[in-house]
C-alpha cells in the first residue's frame, strides 16, 4: 500500500473546487479558529485563485487567536488571496505594545486570555511574525462595486472613502451609508454584533454588516461565521464548533 504523507493546506481547499475566479468577505473571527478552518475548508472551499476579503477582529473573546493567527500567515504563504483589514482588537493590541497606558483598555477587553494563548506575559513580548501581520493590516478596501471597513464610515464628509479617520473605521457604531457618496458601491463592515435576520435584511441596502458574534456560542441568532459571496449576495453560514 502506498505510504501516507501530509497535504498542504494548499491542496487541501483545492480538491474539488471549481477553477472560476471567486469573492468572499467574512466577518469577524474573534478567536474561533475551528469554525474559520471550516469555512474555508469545507463551506467556501477556497482556492488560491479566490479573492478573500476578512473584516477584522480576529483575537480575542474566542477560545483560539494565535490558532487563527497562524492559520492567516499559513494561507498568505500558501499564495491565498486574502484581504485583511485591521479591527479594533488589532488595533487595541498594538497600542498596548506601543504604550503601557493603553493596556488596560485590551486587557478587559479579551487581551489577557489572547496573551495567554501567545505563551507571553506582556504585550512587548509578542513574537514579530504576528505583530509584523497585525501591523500591516489596511483599514479600507476597495473594489468597483464594494466598499470594505471594519466598523463603518464617516458620511458626514464630502468623500467617506478618502475623509473617514482610522479611529471611525474601527470604532464607529453608526449604521448608515449613502450610495451616492460611494460611488454606487456597497459598503461592507463587521464590528457590530448583529443577528442573522438582520444580517439577511441588509443583503438588499447599502450597508451591509456580516458580524453575528461567533464567540457567542449557543446564542439565539447569534453565534456563528457568516461568510457573503460577492458576485451572487448569497449568505454562507457556519456555527461556532469551538
Amino acid at each position: 500500500m502506498p505510504g501516507h504523507y501530509a497535504i498542504s493546506l494548499r491542496q487541501k481547499l483545492a480538491i474539488g473546487s471549481p477553477l472560476t475566479h471567486r469573492r468572499f468577505a467574512i466577518g469577524d473571527i474573534h478567536g474561533c479558529c475551528k469554525t474559520l478552518k471550516k469555512m474555508l475548508e469545507e463551506v467556501l472551499r477556497l482556492r488560491p485563485v479566490d479573492t478573500l476579503y476578512l473584516l477584522g477582529d480576529y483575537i480575542d473573546r474566542g477560545p483560539d487567536s494565535l490558532g487563527v493567527l497562524d492559520y492567516l500567515l499559513e494561507l498568505q504563504k500558501s499564495g491565498f488571496g486574502i484581504r485583511l483589514l485591521k479591527g479594533n482588537h488589532e488595533e487595541m493590541l498594538l497600542h498596548a505594545v506601543a504604550d503601557p497606558a493603553a493596556r488596560k483598555m485590551w486587557y478587559v477587553n479579551g487581551g489577557c486570555t489572547t496573551m495567554r494563548e501567545l505563551g507571553v506575559n506582556s504585550p512587548e513580548a509578542i513574537p514579530h511574525r504576528y505583530l509584523d501581520l497585525l501591523t500591516d493590516l489596511s483599514y479600507i478596501l476597495a473594489t468597483e462595486d464594494y466598499v470594505f471597513v471594519h466598523a463603518g464610515l464617516d458620511f458626514h464628509t464630502n468623500d467617506p472613502v478618502r475623509d473617514t479617520s482610522p479611529q471611525f473605521m474601527i470604532w464607529s457604531r453608526e449604521g448608515q451609508a449613502e450610495s451616492a457618496k460611494l460611488g454606487g458601491r456597497i459598503l461592507v463592515t463587521g464590528h457590530n454584533v448583529t443577528p442573522l435576520f438582520a444580517i439577511q435584511d441588509s443583503l438588499v441596502t447599502q450597508h451591509i454588516t456580516l458580524d453575528n458574534g461567533c464567540y457567542l456560542k449557543g446564542e439565539f441568532g447569534y453565534g456563528a461565521l457568516v461568510a457573503l459571496d460577492l458576485d451572487s449576495l448569497e449568505l454562507l453560514v457556519q456555527e461556532n464548533i469551538e
